[in-house]
């Protein structure tokens, strides 16, 4: 018998729909992926064209993650389990609580 998760998988494929479920299913992992220190002055917005957008604190944060950024974007693939992340666009703004 087939599992429900290789029968979505299946379905979303067919559909073209894959990349889009993966993609959201990063922006949902965010604190999971990057750990609670980041996650609480972080926020992953949405993901276009390989560019994940994430919302930060402050200025201070956003030139720190800047350079950890080929260590995050390695996570995030590493995480879906393909190349779904090509760069990350830092942007200061409010988190959502």
């Amino acid at each position: 018998m087939k599992q429900i998760s290789s029968v979505l998988e299946n379905f979303l494929r067919s559909c073209n729909l894959w990349n889009g479920y993966q993609q959201y299913q990063l922006v949902q992992s965010w604190n999971e992926i990057v750990g609670s220190a980041l996650s609480e002055v972080t926020q992953a917005e949405s993901i276009a064209n390989g560019v994940l957008r994430v919302s930060v604190k402050d200025s201070v944060w956003a030139y720190h993650l800047t350079m950890m950024k080929p260590q995050l974007i390695g996570k995030l693939n590493q995480h879906a389990g393909s190349k779904i992340v090509r760069d990350i666009f830092f942007q200061i703004g409010d988190l959502a609580e």
